[in-house]
């Protein structure tokens, strides 16, 4: 009793060791809040984008396996076109101290639509029951201005029934230590993070909502105030009847208001006189079953929608909204030919409509809705020994083969652990 008391007492000590750190060091970027996209940029999706986003990304079994694990780190990527790519990181490295400490190590960034800065996260969670635990948040960085602490509360333990409440601050310390010029904080960035996720029967579900509070930062020097405020949502709903049998839904949302805007005269159209906002929603709808020893089908209804309301402040006839809207349906055939080796094929047909509506008369518009078509080629090695998988694809145009039938490519692979 006396040694278990012991270790307890080693185990907050160390966690408070942490907390006094993290408040005194240096600070990081984040992993779901802010994330440092502050320009201001137009929109430059194609009429298919929404097709390849759901050719590249994880399989659905591979994001089960993914939510179920411990730890571990992927990475996909493709073709969006002559000039963008898909990207899509996470990593998630946990480290026992004791059984009641841990160190995690996150890193999360996505990209579809902007340019997105690289994020991660240092989390020490203490345990003092399997109820509930407690962890604090932070990063080093050299510039102490940019520091983010924050606190959490978990209420259950991953991966299945538990409740997790986050706040964090961001660039705490900015006001009191920018000596670079005399920009400022009003008020300081925060977040609040929800996430879940809970089993019962044959029902699984995860859920997690982001609120960025609004913020404004100001440059006197230059005349320029830059404002900010988000929300993001995500839901996930599966009913499992079986090994590899599902059918279920996702759903994700984000809503986010950017403005730049400065007083002193610049040239027309200047990137520091813009405001946006940026709407996405997107609904799939799966079903998962086996259809023989070494086949696997998936097939699913997925719809999408991406607007970008951009305001161009000192020359309204750049002003617009755009719009990208798909409906797809796809089917994904998985065929097992070793015990270490797959095949992917994949077709995706989807009605898209693509629109931009300028707000001056002396624009025209633009809209063109059509029929895109897509279909994927997956080679997959599976290397059992450190549960990670790594996959190779093509996707080719079927609505338009014979003028333009490559449509690029896509390299995958998960670990997890």
């Amino acid at each position: 009793m006396a040694i278990l008391k012991l270790q307890r007492l080693s185990s907050f000590a160390f966690f408070m060791m942490a907390f006094i750190s993290l408040l005194t060091g240096p600070g990081s970027s984040k992993v779901w809040a802010f994330d440092d996209a502050s320009e201001i940029h137009h929109s430059y999706l194609n009429q298919e984008n929404f097709l390849d986003l759901k050719s590249y990304q994880f399989h659905k079994l591979k994001e089960d396996a993914w939510y179920e694990s411990p730890g571990g780190w992927r990475l996909t990527g493709g073709s969006l076109g002559l000039d963008l790519l898909y990207s899509h990181l996470e990593v998630r490295i946990p480290h026992t101290l004791s059984e009641e400490t841990t160190v995690l190590f996150h890193a999360s960034q996505e990209e579809f639509y902007e340019i997105k800065p690289f994020r991660y996260l240092v989390e020490v969670e203490w345990r003092p029951d399997d109820w509930a635990a407690f962890s604090l948040l932070g990063m080093p960085e050299y510039d102490k201005r940019k520091a983010d602490q924050g606190v959490s509360i978990t209420l259950g333990r991953r991966p299945w029934n538990f409740l997790r409440f986050q706040q964090l601050f961001q660039d705490l310390y900015y006001n009191e230590k920018n000596f670079y010029d005399n920009s400022y904080y009003s008020p300081h960035p925060m977040e609040n993070y929800m996430e879940g996720a809970f089993r019962w029967n044959n029902w699984h579900t995860r859920f997690s909502y982001l609120l960025d509070k609004p913020f404004k930062q100001v440059f006197p020097k230059n005349g320029l105030t830059f404002t900010y405020k988000s929300e993001d949502s995500s839901v996930v709903l599966d009913y499992q009847y079986g090994h590899q049998r599902l059918a279920g839904l996702s759903w994700r949302s984000f809503d986010v208001h950017k403005r730049r805007e400065t007083t002193k005269s610049t040239e027309t159209a200047s990137l520091n006189n813009r405001g946006q906002q940026l709407l996405y929603s997107s609904a799939d709808f799966y079903w998962l079953h086996p259809l023989y020893d070494t086949l696997h089908g998936t097939f699913g209804l997925r719809e999408d929608r991406f607007r970008n309301l951009f305001r161009q402040l000192d020359l309204a006839k750049d002003s617009y909204d755009f719009h990208l809207w798909t409906l797809q349906l796809y089917g994904i055939l998985r065929h097992q030919t070793a015990l270490d080796r797959f095949w992917e094929y994949g077709l995706y047909a989807g009605d898209t409509d693509k629109v931009t509506n300028y707000l001056s008369t002396e624009r025209v518009d633009k809209k063109r809705r059509k029929p895109e078509i897509k279909l994927r080629v997956s080679w997959e090695f599976l290397y059992l020994s450190n549960q990670s998988a790594f996959m190779i694809t093509t996707t080719w145009n079927v609505d338009d083969f014979f003028k333009d039938f490559w449509d690029g490519g896509n390299i995958s692979y998960q670990q997890t652990f």
